[in-house]
């Protein structure tokens, strides 16, 4: 994955400004840096979840497999199979609890109807501990 003069922009707020990198993928790559100093908004570029936050806007390139991530036909969902990330703190979508625990069995197909994935919900947040809430 490679990124060429990445600037983010939630409104008129510039939060990132012209980053360049090449992430390897033989390599782990972790960003570390102080609270506030854009490393998870800059990873949520790479996987184009930024697109769930209201005004906010990226400009640059970022390329996986020499593929633009922000092309018009990139299948962000399958974009977002392939890189996912581990934040420090939850990072949902910005959707119901159902929706965000849903996401990834309706990404791998894994309920054949509504009752089925209402089941799959039902059991994971069970086991989360989090039914009962």
């Amino acid at each position: 994955m490679t990124a060429r003069d990445v600037n983010v922009f939630y409104g008129q707020k510039q939060a990132i400004k012209n980053v360049s990198i090449d992430v390897s993928a033989e390599h782990v790559t972790a960003f570390i840096g102080p609270s506030g100093c854009g490393k998870s908004t800059f990873l949520r570029c790479l996987n184009r979840m930024n697109d769930t936050v209201d005004g906010a806007r990226v400009e640059g390139r970022i390329e996986l497999d020499g593929q633009d991530v922000y092309a018009s036909g990139m299948d962000v969902v399958q974009l977002r199979a392939r890189v996912g990330m581990v934040f420090q703190k939850p990072n949902p979508f910005p959707k119901s609890i159902y929706e965000n625990v849903a996401y990834g069995p309706r990404l791998h197909g894994l309920a054949r109807s509504k009752t089925d994935m209402d089941e799959i919900v039902e059991s994971a947040l069970k086991r989360a501990g989090l039914w009962d809430e």
